[in-house]
């Protein structure tokens, strides 16, 4: 096992124990990814999905309805097990999850999607492309790649290092950095996804959602409603977080 992996579980598991964030904003949050994640998939079922990262699990049992089936998987045994909770309270037959690295997943196994929320920039720069490629090969042809990360350009991000100090890496795990967008998306071209899109998610609420885990409801879809306004103007580039999707080659008919 990793050095990285050890790092990261310990952070994960703790973070879940305390789960110290604002769950109107983490709702909100989540079914705007979901949101996203459709919009570009043109709003047509989806097949068979790989999360990676999924952490206790709520992603992946909203996007349930709308799939064939979800695997989800990651390194926190207690949060797959608060997951493997979550499915069962909901009655969901069509997601799995299962406590083990994404090097671990049975030899053959292919997916329709793969989905990747905020796992990407715990994955070294040297790994990246490598990994972009073993995703590649994991997906049936004409399947989909989504991902959401923290932009480098993030304005908010700045700002919040200067005014926490040290308090910010409270936030983050040890390994964790900020994506270039456009480095990712030539990254996927490289490991020969095609038409890879790149999209503007967040500003406020992810920091904010963390920031004030008591905060009223009012102050989570006020974030929200100005990552909408802000996302959808020339200064989205600037935004703390983006989304990526792209697909795999159809096969070409004989």
């Amino acid at each position: 096992m990793s050095q990285v992996e050890d790092r990261e579980r310990e952070f994960f598991d703790r973070h879940y124990e305390e789960g110290a964030w604002n769950e109107v904003g983490f709702e909100l949050r989540l079914a705007r990814e979901l949101a996203a994640l459709r919009r570009f998939a043109g709003g047509r079922r989806l097949g068979r999905v790989l999360s990676i990262g999924c952490g206790e699990g709520p992603f992946e049992c909203l996007l349930a309805p709308y799939a064939e089936s979800v695997l989800g998987i990651d390194l926190s045994a207690e949060a797959i097990a608060h997951a493997q909770q979550r499915a069962a309270a909901l009655g969901l037959t069509n997601v799995e999850f299962r406590c083990q690295p994404l090097s671990e997943l049975r030899q053959g196994e292919r997916f329709d999607g793969i989905v990747c929320l905020a796992f990407l920039h715990h994955v070294s720069d040297s790994e990246l492309p490598a990994l972009f490629g073993s995703l590649h090969a994991q997906l049936r042809p004409g399947g989909f790649f989504f991902a959401r990360d923290p932009s480098q350009r993030g304005i908010l991000r700045a700002v919040g290092r200067v005014v926490l100090g040290s308090r910010y890496d409270r936030y983050h795990s040890p390994d964790e950095r900020e994506l270039d967008p456009d480095e990712v998306a030539q990254q996927l071209l490289d490991a020969g996804f095609e038409a890879v899109e790149i999209g503007w998610i967040d500003l406020a609420l992810i920091p904010g959602h963390y920031l004030f885990p008591r905060a009223g409801a009012w102050l989570m879809h006020a974030f929200a409603a100005l990552d909408r306004v802000f996302c959808a103007t020339p200064l989205a580039r600037f935004a703390s977080g983006f989304t990526a999707f792209a697909r795999r080659t159809e096969e070409p008919r004989a």
